[in-house]
């Protein structure tokens, strides 16, 4: 056992000095999975002219993280670095590079140009879905001066990483292997009422959602010591604002695309 704790605690200081990415596959396809399910028959049309036989919205939803070292102008793309002690103004945390915040929209414009050709839409489309779930990865939003969590060492569940790679991927990972009915669960179709509600705003508003996340739950209830060793109390804390935050993500990916592509 000691010696099973010690190579998780070196694997995790290996680990923390490497910076994390949005939500895991795991997270990214719950997103697309249920996006795809609330898509109108004309955005539902539009969306398959951009994707190439075989290819669905949780296939693609990945592609923004594997061509990141090729896209290093993406790099700032996928994350706003927002002190938990914040509360109004985003901007001044945004760098000339861009932040998620910011790119979402320019990312709109460019899938609904019709001027632009097919790959720019689908490029557009492409890294749309993928910014859209990463605003609502709570550690993608929120800092204390540690990278968005990613210098902060932790393991949970035998995954040795740091706290922002627990939010990615660790947490949903270990939900998974006690609830295989999650996925299914959180991709349920949404009735009028839920989608009305949690569709309204924009990115603008809903990094505050993740922020207060981050905020009241991420940091607070994280352990002193370094690496921070998560228990099954830090992780259902955890699990209905990652359920909540999976869910928003794929009901207003499916929103912004029927209000450019629905038409």
């Amino acid at each position: 056992m000691k010696t099973q704790l010690a190579a998780l605690l070196a694997t995790a200081a290996l680990l923390s000095s490497t910076p994390a990415f949005g939500w895991g596959r795991e997270g990214h396809i719950i997103i697309g999975k249920l996006a795809s399910l609330h898509l109108s028959s004309q955005a539902r049309s539009q969306v398959a002219a951009l994707l190439n036989p075989g290819e669905t919205l949780e296939s693609v939803s990945t592609w923004a993280d594997e061509v990141r070292s090729n896209r290093p102008e993406s790099s700032t793309w996928h994350y706003i670095n927002i002190p938990i002690t914040a509360n109004s103004s985003w901007r001044k945390y945004c760098p000339d590079s861009g932040c998620v915040v910011s790119i979402i929209p320019g990312m709109e414009r460019r899938l609904a140009d019709r001027s632009l050709s097919r790959d720019q839409r689908r490029e557009a489309l492409f890294f749309l879905v993928h910014f859209i779930a990463d605003l609502h990865q709570p550690m993608h939003i929120a800092d204390m001066g540690d990278r968005g969590g990613n210098d902060v060492p932790t393991v949970y569940n035998s995954y040795a990483g740091n706290l922002h790679g627990t939010w990615d991927t660790g947490l949903i990972l270990g939900y998974k292997q006690t609830d295989a009915a999650m996925f299914d669960r959180i991709a349920l179709r949404a009735g009028f009422w839920e989608r009305r509600r949690i569709t309204r705003g924009g990115p603008e508003q809903w990094i505050w959602e993740a922020h207060a996340i981050s905020r009241d739950v991420a940091y607070p209830d994280l352990p002193k010591q370094r690496p921070a060793l998560l228990g099954q109390d830090y992780a259902r804390a955890a699990r209905p604002h990652v359920e909540r935050q999976l869910r928003r993500a794929g009901l207003r990916t499916a929103s912004v695309l029927n209000r450019i592509l629905g038409r």
